[in-house]
């Protein structure tokens, strides 16, 4: 048996992802159920590969009874990436029974085909397997693909759902830019969304005149996901807090409900909540969280919540960074030290990064904080 260079990438690829599960399934740093279902999903990315491969290869014409096993694999991309979505942003996340019926079609179409498949004489396989190397199988059959393309799209959709949702509740939670930035998780399933569409028309390449195509496209997108298990593995092996900062990161248990207060209890807790900001001035500690203002005030954190949003007119984030910022406008215009630094500021008003200190710097006075002093008449290294 040859191996071309497209074999080759086909075994780079499919070691790399078994690797990489291993990896997760033994890493002992972050949650251990995200690990694991980011894990199982590269697990079930390198077995389709592989059975493609011995496909591909002729390797099931010898023993055809032992093919068809991935035709079903894909059902299991949506739901690993979701219930992986859900780890990440829920903190009593538990994978329990019922999440596992998310898994219920795969394995009921995985029974009926193999039991289909099994009873089938050796010579009716062998023809099939040579119409799907040869990319001849009837149309009707492409109608699974769609919906399993149409299944996997639906649960990106709730994916990003719950991440939008995310973003709205860690505003109300956190003061940190780094508690709320889940950015990773969303590039991580654009990728793959992106990924699955192009393999979705692959798909339909069949259909056409362009089917003997079919190979080159396909090969394109094992090389996007080689380049993307590269960019993990690098990572993985430079910073081996990569996948443990899953656990210390944000996660959200509920949307929090809003309830109707009278107007007079808002300014109450507003009056006690102003008055706590300017006296123990709590928003100069980096990772001061809703909950540990409320702690403080001794107030329920959703009543404090309420009253900042409600009254305000800002989440937790705007309401906490307007003060440091303030205060940052006050040292860079008047600093009692005259060479101080924009770092210096940054980490003197509770901010413990420059690119979100600048960000939310320039979101509230439309100036750099290095433009906001040349600005106001002074110079600033």
């Amino acid at each position: 048996m040859s191996f071309s260079l497209a074999d080759i990438l086909f075994v780079i690829v499919i070691f790399q992802l078994l690797f990489t599960s291993l990896f997760l399934f033994t890493h002992r740093r972050g949650r251990r159920s995200s690990n694991g279902l980011l894990g199982t999903f590269f697990l079930v990315i390198g077995l389709d590969l592989a059975d493609n491969l011995l496909l591909i290869k002729g390797v099931y014409l010898a023993r055809p009874e032992y093919a068809i096993w991935s035709v079903w694999l894909l059902l299991l991309f949506g739901p690993l990436l979701y219930l992986y979505t859900q780890s990440i942003l829920f903190r009593d996340f538990r994978l329990s029974l019922r999440k596992c019926l998310h898994f219920l079609p795969f394995v009921v179409l995985f029974i009926i085909t193999e039991v289909y498949w099994l009873v089938q004489g050796s010579a009716v396989r062998r023809m099939h397997l040579e119409q799907i190397m040869a990319r001849r199988v009837p149309a009707y059959q492409y109608w699974d693909s769609a919906l399993i393309f149409a299944q996997f799209f639906l649960y990106m959709f709730a994916s990003f759902r719950l991440i939008g949702r995310f973003k709205k509740v860690a505003g109300d939670a956190f003061s940190n830019y780094r508690q709320t930035d889940i950015r990773w998780l969303s590039y991580t399933l654009f990728f793959f969304t992106l990924t699955m569409l192009l393999a979705a028309v692959n798909s339909l390449i069949g259909l056409t005149a362009l089917a003997a195509y079919w190979l080159p496209v396909f090969l394109v997108v094992i090389g996007m996901v080689w380049v993307y298990i590269n960019v993990v593995l690098l990572k993985a092996l430079r910073h081996s807090g990569l996948f443990g900062v899953l656990e210390e990161g944000p996660l959200v248990t509920t949307v929090m409900e809003k309830e109707e207060k009278a107007v007079d209890e808002w300014k109450g807790v507003l009056a006690q909540l102003r008055g706590h900001m300017e006296m123990g001035r709590p928003w100069l500690e980096p990772d001061l969280t809703l909950e540990q203002l409320a702690a403080q005030l001794k107030l329920r954190p959703k009543l404090l919540s309420q009253a900042i949003n409600e009254g305000l007119g800002q989440n937790f984030f705007e309401f906490i960074n307007t003060y440091r910022i303030e205060e940052a406008k006050r040292l860079l215009t008047d600093p009692a030290d005259k060479k101080i630094t924009v770092l210096e500021v940054l980490y003197a008003v509770g901010f413990n990064s420059k690119s979100s200190f600048n960000t939310v710097f320039k979101k509230q006075t439309g100036l750099t904080p290095s433009e906001f002093k040349n600005t106001s008449g002074g110079s600033l290294r």
